[in-house]
C-alpha cells in the first residue's frame, strides 16, 4: 500500500517534470514563508512601476491587508482574480505617497509569459490548528490550486479528502489569508481523482451542495482517467492548469442570492477548444453532447472566448431556440455576465458588457454596424437575426455609408444552441447569403443522421453534418451514465389487448388476413385503433394500479415524492384521457388491482393532482376543438389548487411548468405540486425536473423524439433509481424503436448492450445469476475465512446483487411474482449483516497493510460508502409497526409472527427495543396505548444516549437537548460554541479519554456529537 506522503511526493516529481512546467519549492513550509515569496513575485512582476525600489515592510503589510479584503470572501476572490481586463491588481499606497495598482496575475498570460508555476506541500498555515495542507500548485505565489490526497484504501475514497477540505474551510479557518485566493480544489485516493470549484462560502451548506459537482476528467474521446498521477499528466500541466482556471472557471451571479464558482466538465472543455480550433480555420463542425449536459452553458464560454482570444474573429453571436428566449434563459445569461462586473444590457453597449441584443431586433442592428467589440457578446433568436441583418442593410444604404459592406467582410462566428430547434438549413442559407464569411457551430443533444434524418425539399440539408459539417466532439447518453451524471432507464413494455384482442382487431381491418409476426400486425394499427373508451380506461387502470403507483410516484410516509408525464399522439387524444380520468375518479372507479399492504399508507387523498397542457401555437390545435374545453380545464386546475382562475393560456402553462418542476419551496409542501401532466409534445424537450421518475407512453415514437422524452426522467435526485417508461401500445415496435435510437445515439462501435434499457425478464435471470454468485463467493470465503481476495470477492459480490434486486422490485411485473421472491429476498437481512462484517474486517487488514498484497487491485469493485446500504428493500415505517404493535394484543398468531420477522430489518439496538416491548404487550391482559408505550421505550432511549454524553464529557443536559433538537444533518452543531465553554473536562483528562490532543477538541466534540445525534435521528424515525 503506498503512503499518503509517498502519493505526494510521486505527484511532485511528476509535476516537476519538464514538460509539465512546475517548479517544486521544497522551502515553502509555512504561510509566512508563502507570504515572503508572493512578495517577491510582486517585485519581478512590478519591477517597472515600482522603478526598482522592492516593496517595504510597511508596504508590504499593506498590501496583504488589501489581499485579505480582495479576497475576503471566495467569491470576492474570484472577482479580484478575473481582474480589469483580465489582470488581477491590488492597490498601494508607497510609504512616499505615490498610489500604484500592482499586477498580480494575468488571465490571459499563459505559459512563456510572466506568470510562474510553483508546487509546495506539507504547508502549515497560521491558524490556531495545526493543520497541513497537502498539495498546493501556486501562480504567481497565490495559492490557486489545492489538492487533498489519500491511499487507496481510504474508507469513503475521494470523499474523506473532500470532508478534510470542508473541515479546514469551516473550522480551522485554513482557507483565509493567502490561501483566500484559492480557486479550484482536487480530491484524490490514488485510484479516483476528482475536481471542483471552490464552493462560495465556508459553510457546511455550501460544501455539502457542491458534492453534486466532483467531476472525473475523461480525455477528448471520453476515455476515464482516474488514477491521480494520469490527472497530472492530462490535467494539471501548463498551460492547462492555468486555462482551466482563467478560461473554464466561470464566475456566476444572478444579482440576487446565487454566487458562486462554477468550473466546466472535461467534455465541455474539448468541445470548447475544438470550435476555437475549428473557428481559426473557417471551419464550422457540431458538438453532440447529451440531454442534460449543460449544452447552453458550454455554447456561452465558447462564445465568450472567441469574442475575447481568437485571432482572425470580428464577431461572436450565440443563436437561441426562440421559445427557450423567455425571462428564464435571460436570467440564466444574467447570471454569466458578472465575469466583467455588469449585467446584460441592449443596444449601444459600454466597452466592458458582456452581453448585447436580447431585447429587439432595432438594438441587435445598432449593435452590428458598430465597431468591432471583443467584449461584446451578441445573444440573439433567428428571427430577430434575420431581421435585423436587413434592417442592417437598409440604414446603411439610407445612410450612403459602407457599414453594412464592412460587416459582410468580417469573420462572425455563430455558436447555435439546439442546433435544429433554433435554425433551419433555409434560414441559414439565407444569413450565410448576407454574411458570406460567416461560420457557423451547432450544439445538439440529438444529432440527425441518415438513419433519422429529416424530410426536407429540394437541396436543404436533412443531416446534422450537411447543415453545420462535421461531429467535433461527442459526450452521449452513455458517457453520461458512465460518468453518474444521469441515471439509466427501465423499460415496460405493456400491450392494453390481448393476442386474440389485438388478431380480432386485425381481420377486421385487413380482409381476415392476420400476419403471423407481431411486428406486421401492430404495422397495421394506426392510432385510430386506441381513440376509444375502453383503451383509455383500461390505460388508466394500468397506470394507477394499487402496487403500481405506489413505486412510480415512490410514496414515503403515505404521500408521493414523485412525478410523471404522460405523452400520447394528439390533443384530442389528450382531453380525452384528462375527461375519463375525471370521470373515473368522480365516481371512485379510478385505482385499481390488489389493494395497499398494511405497510404501504395512502394518507394523500388528493392523489393524484392532475394537469394536461399542449402547444400554444394554433396550427397545431385540433380544428375541431373549442375555446370552451380549454377554458373549463384550466377552471379545473384552479379549483385544484385554490387559485384565481386562469384566463391567459400562456400563464396556465407556465404555472404548470413550475408546479411539476418542484423547484420552487411553495410547490413542494401542502399538496402544491403536480403528480401527473398530461402532454402531446410539450415539454419532452428541454423541461428539466429531477423529481419526474416515470413516462407514460401513448403513442410511439423513436430516434431523437424518444430519447429526448426519455431523458425527462434520468435526471439524479434522492432516493431515485432509474428513469421508468411505460409504454402502452405495439410493445414489439416500440421494443425495436428503442433498441434502434439507444444504438444510433451511444456512438459506440461496440458495448450498444450497456445503453439498452432491460426488460424483467433480462433483470429477473441477473438477479437469480447474481444470487448464485453471491452463494458461491461466500461458500469460497467460508473454505478459506481469512483470505482477503476472498473476503473482497463475497463483498462485491452482495453489491451486486443488491443493486439487481432493488432494480427488479421497480417493475411491475415483480408484483404478480412476489410471493416466489419473498424467501430469496429475506435473506438479504442475513446477507447484508454479515457483509457490513466482512467490510470492517477488511478496513481492519488494509489500516494493517501487508505490503504483499495488491490492495488497489483487490478493493476496486468495493463500495465502503453506498446508498444501496442505507436504504433497505422493503421499507418497514413507523405507521407500519405501530399497526403490527396493535396486533399483538389479539390471538393472532400469525400478526405476532410478522412483527416479530419485520422487527429483523431493524437495527440491531432499534430490533432489541422492539423485541421488550413485544413481550410487555403480549404480557399485558388489558388493552393498553402500544403508540404510547413505544413513544416512551424510544424517548429513554434517546435520554439514557444524551445522559451518557453528559456525565462522559460534563455537559450540561439541557444545552444537549437544545442541540438534539435542532440538529440536522447538513447543518453546523446549534450551540456548540456554547456546550465547549461549559465542558468541565481539563486538558490531561480529555486528552486521556479521547486519545486525541486538547487542540483539537473542538473537531473532536463535534463528530462526537454528530455521531450521537445521527444515531438519535435513527430512534426518532421509529416514532
Amino acid at each position: 500500500m503506498t503512503s499518503e506522503l509517498d502519493i505526494e511526493n510521486h505527484l511532485i516529481q511528476i509535476l516537476s517534470e519538464q514538460e509539465n512546467q512546475w517548479r517544486y519549492r521544497p522551502d515553502l513550509t509555512s504561510e509566512a514563508a508563502l507570504w515572503e515569496n508572493f512578495r517577491g513575485h510582486l517585485n519581478r512582476l512590478n519591477l517597472a512601476i515600482l522603478e526598482g525600489e522592492v516593496l517595504t515592510d510597511i508596504e508590504f503589510n499593506r498590501v496583504r491587508a488589501e489581499f485579505g479584503r480582495l479576497t475576503s470572501t471566495p467569491f470576492s476572490a474570484a472577482q479580484w482574480l478575473r481582474g480589469e481586463n483580465g489582470v488581477a491588481q491590488i492597490g498601494l499606497e508607497r510609504e512616499n505617497g505615490d498610489q500604484l495598482s500592482l499586477e498580480a496575475f494575468r488571465n490571459r498570460d499563459v505559459a512563456g509569459g510572466t506568470s510562474s508555476y510553483e508546487v509546495v506541500h506539507q504547508v502549515v498555515p497560521d491558524t490556531d490548528h495545526k493543520t497541513r495542507g497537502d498539495v498546493s500548485l501556486l501562480m504567481n505565489g497565490i495559492p490557486i490550486i489545492h489538492m487533498e490526497l489519500k491511499n487507496e484504501s481510504a474508507k469513503d475514497g475521494f470523499m474523506q479528502a473532500f470532508d478534510q477540505i470542508k473541515r479546514y474551510a469551516i473550522e480551522d479557518g485554513f482557507f483565509n489569508g493567502i490561501y483566500g485566493a484559492t480557486q479550484l480544489f482536487i480530491i484524490s485516493n490514488k485510484v479516483d481523482t476528482r475536481y471542483f470549484a471552490r464552493p462560495s462560502q465556508n459553510t457546511v451548506e455550501a460544501y455539502d451542495r457542491m458534492k453534486k459537482f466532483l467531476f472525473n476528467w475523461r480525455k477528448a474521446d471520453n476515455t476515464p482517467v482516474p488514477d491521480l498521477f494520469d490527472f497530472a499528466r492530462e490535467v494539471l500541466k501548463i498551460p492547462g492548469a492555468h486555462e482551466l482556471i482563467s478560461q473554464y472557471t466561470i464566475l456566476v451571479d444572478d444579482q440576487k442570492s446565487q454566487k458562486y464558482l462554477m468550473v466546466l466538465r472535461p467534455y465541455q472543455i474539448h468541445a470548447i477548444k475544438k470550435i476555437r480550433e475549428q473557428a481559426g480555420k473557417h471551419e464550422g463542425g457540431y458538438i453532440w453532447h447529451a440531454t442534460g449536459s449543460g449544452k447552453t452553458i458550454t455554447s456561452f464560454v465558447a462564445t465568450k472566448l472567441l469574442a475575447q482570444n481568437s485571432v482572425g474573429v470580428d464577431r461572436t453571436v450565440m443563436v437561441v431556440d426562440r421559445t427557450d428566449l423567455d425571462a428564464q434563459t435571460q436570467d440564466e445569461f444574467t447570471k454569466f455576465a458578472s465575469e466583467f462586473h455588469t449585467g446584460q444590457t441592449s443596444g449601444n453597449s459600454v466597452s466592458n458588457t458582456l452581453i448585447v441584443g436580447i431585447k429587439n431586433q432595432r438594438e441587435l442592428r445598432d449593435s452590428l454596424l458598430s465597431k468591432k467589440n471583443n467584449n461584446t457578446i451578441l445573444v440573439t433568436t433567428i428571427q430577430k437575426l434575420s431581421a435585423a441583418i436587413r434592417a442592417a442593410q437598409k440604414e446603411s444604404e439610407a445612410e450612403g455609408t459602407n457599414r453594412f459592406e464592412k460587416l459582410r467582410k468580417e469573420h462572425i462566428v455563430f455558436i447555435v444552441d439546439e442546433a435544429h430547434r433554433a435554425v433551419s438549413d433555409e434560414e441559414m442559407k439565407h444569413i450565410k447569403k448576407e454574411l458570406p464569411q460567416s461560420t457557423w457551430f451547432g450544439l445538439t443533444g440529438t444529432p440527425i443522421f441518415e438513419q433519422n434524418k429529416k424530410q426536407e425539399n429540394g437541396a436543404y440539408a436533412r443531416t446534422t453534418e450537411v447543415q453545420y459539417g462535421p461531429l467535433l466532439h461527442a459526450y452521449t447518453t452513455k458517457n453520461a451514465m458512465d460518468d453518474e451524471a444521469v441515471l439509466g432507464f427501465n423499460v415496460e413494455y405493456h400491450s392494453l389487448l390481448t393476442d386474440g384482442e389485438q388478431e380480432e382487431l386485425i381481420s377486421r381491418i385487413n380482409d381476415d388476413v392476420v400476419p403471423e409476426e407481431k411486428l406486421a400486425q401492430e404495422d397495421l394499427m394506426t392510432s385510430e385503433v386506441y381513440e376509444n373508451d375502453q383503451h383509455i380506461t383500461a390505460l388508466l387502470h394500468k397506470i394507477f394500479d394499487y402496487q403500481s403507483f405506489y413505486k412510480k410516484f415512490k410514496f414515503e410516509k403515505g404521500m408521493p415524492t414523485m412525478s410523471a408525464i404522460l405523452t400520447t399522439h394528439s390533443i384530442k387524444q389528450a382531453k380525452a384521457i384528462y375527461a375519463k380520468l375525471q370521470e373515473l375518479r368522480a365516481e371512485d372507479k379510478l385505482f385499481s388491482g390488489r389493494p395497499l399492504k398494511d405497510h404501504q399508507p395512502m394518507l394523500d387523498t388528493a392523489f393524484p393532482r392532475v394537469a394536461i397542457t399542449f402547444s400554444s401555437n394554433p396550427n397545431q390545435l385540433d380544428k375541431n376543438e373549442t375555446d370552451e374545453v380549454l377554458a373549463q380545464i384550466m377552471a379545473d386546475y384552479s379549483l385544484q389548487f385554490g387559485t384565481h382562475p386562469y384566463q391567459d393560456e400562456k400563464l396556465y402553462n407556465q404555472n404548470i411548468n413550475k408546479r411539476l418542476a418542484r423547484k420552487e419551496k411553495q410547490y413542494q409542501k401542502d399538496g402544491q405540486w403536480l403528480d401527473l401532466v398530461i402532454v402531446v409534445d410539450r415539454l419532452l424537450t428541454g423541461f428539466d425536473s429531477p423529481t419526474i421518475q416515470t413516462l407514460y407512453v401513448d403513442r410511439e415514437m423513436n430516434y431523437q423524439k424518444l430519447l429526448q422524452a426519455f431523458s425527462r426522467t434520468n435526471r439524479i435526485y434522492p432516493g431515485k433509481e432509474s428513469g421508468t417508461i411505460v409504454t402502452f401500445r405495439k410493445p414489439e415496435t416500440m421494443k425495436e424503436n428503442v433498441e434502434k435510437t439507444f444504438i444510433l445515439f451511444s456512438n459506440e462501435k461496440r458495448k450498444e448492450e450497456v445503453l439498452l434499457p432491460k426488460e424483467y425478464c433480462v433483470v429477473k435471470e441477473d438477479f437469480f445469476t447474481d444470487r448464485d454468485n453471491y452463494q458461491q463467493a461466500a461458500q469460497a470465503r467460508a473454505e478459506n475465512p481469512h483470505d482477503v481476495k476472498a473476503i473482497a470477492a463475497q463483498v462485491a459480490a452482495f453489491q451486486k446483487l443488491e443493486k439487481t434486486a432493488k432494480a427488479l422490485k421497480s417493475y411491475d411485473a415483480y408484483e404478480e411474482e412476489e410471493d416466489a421472491f419473498k424467501p430469496m429476498l429475506e435473506e438479504f437481512t442475513q446477507y447484508r449483516g454479515e457483509v457490513e462484517n466482512l467490510k470492517a474486517s477488511l478496513k481492519e487488514l488494509v489500516d494493517e497493510d501487508d505490503a504483499g498484497i495488491d490492495w488497489e487491485d483487490i478493493l476496486s469493485d468495493i463500495r465502503f460508502s453506498s446508498d444501496l446500504s442505507a436504504n433497505r428493500l422493503d421499507q418497514v415505517d413507523s405507521y407500519f409497526i405501530n399497526q403490527l404493535l396493535k396486533r399483538l394484543q389479539s390471538d393472532d398468531s400469525e400478526s405476532k409472527a410478522q412483527f416479530y420477522r419485520e422487527i429483523e430489518k431493524k437495527a440491531p439496538a432499534i430490533k432489541a427495543m422492539y423485541e421488550g416491548l413485544g413481550q410487555q404487550i403480549e404480557a399485558e391482559e388489558n388493552e393498553v396505548d402500544v403508540v404510547e408505550l413505544k413513544n416512551e421505550a424510544i424517548q429513554a432511549q434517546i435520554t439514557a444516549l444524551l445522559l451518557d454524553l453528559s456525565d462522559t464529557y460534563g455537559f450540561k443536559l439541557d444545552s444537549l437537548r437544545m442541540a438534539e433538537r435542532e440538529y440536522h444533518a447538513d447543518k453546523p452543531i446549534p450551540y456548540l460554541n456554547q456546550m465547549m465553554d461549559e465542558m468541565n473536562l481539563d486538558k490531561a483528562s480529555f486528552e486521556a479519554l479521547t486519545g486525541e490532543k486538547y487542540r483539537r477538541r473542538t473537531t473532536v466534540i463535534n463528530e462526537k456529537l454528530k455521531s450521537i445525534f445521527e444515531i438519535i435521528q435513527t430512534w426518532k424515525e421509529e416514532l
